[in-house]
């Protein structure tokens, strides 16, 4: 049986996911977008894999620079995150005038309010369908001063929340 494209859009709503917002920088120009599409590798060689649509300007950042910044969202950011979707209406740099950024020239924007920032470099990108597959390796690593981030499962934003430790 094969599935119809809105049962697996309909279980794919159900994945919860980490927020992040992706960042890249080409031409000197900054570019960004929210995914989810995104997890951890290997840890040796320290490295991340992402899948992000071709026919974004993020991509063609991406590529152009071979550099981005995974931003995991905190908690609480959730406009940021709808911001960077294109929900809000905006679109290019207008996209960067909420948040902290931290933006250096040739280097891709870190959200200095980030869960957590990964500065990595593109080392392979594999077409797949209307996406690429990006194989990154992890450069650098900024913590945030919380321990949670921001999640989207069923349409919505929110946090995982660990119950408080009872004693045994």
């Amino acid at each position: 049986m094969v599935p119809t494209l809105n049962a697996f859009r309909e279980s794919m709503a159900r994945l919860a996911a980490t927020v992040h917002i992706v960042t890249a920088e080409a031409e000197g120009q900054r570019h960004g977008m929210t995914m989810t599409a995104a997890c951890s590798l290997s840890v040796d060689p320290m490295s991340m894999i992402l899948s992000i649509h071709r026919g974004s300007a993020t991509h063609y950042a991406i590529i152009a620079s071979r550099r981005l910044c995974l931003n995991m969202l905190a908690p609480g950011d959730d406009m940021l995150a709808m911001r960077f979707a294109g929900a809000l209406g905006h679109r290019g740099e207008d996209r960067f005038n909420e948040g902290d950024w931290l933006c250096r020239p040739g280097a891709p924007p870190l959200l200095r309010s980030a869960a957590a920032a990964l500065q990595c470099e593109l080392v392979e990108a594999h077409g797949f369908g209307t996406h690429s597959v990006l194989l990154c390796a992890v450069r650098d690593v900024q913590l945030g001063s919380g321990d949670a981030s921001l999640v989207y499962a069923n349409r919505r934003y929110g946090a995982v929340h660990h119950p408080a430790e009872t004693e045994i």
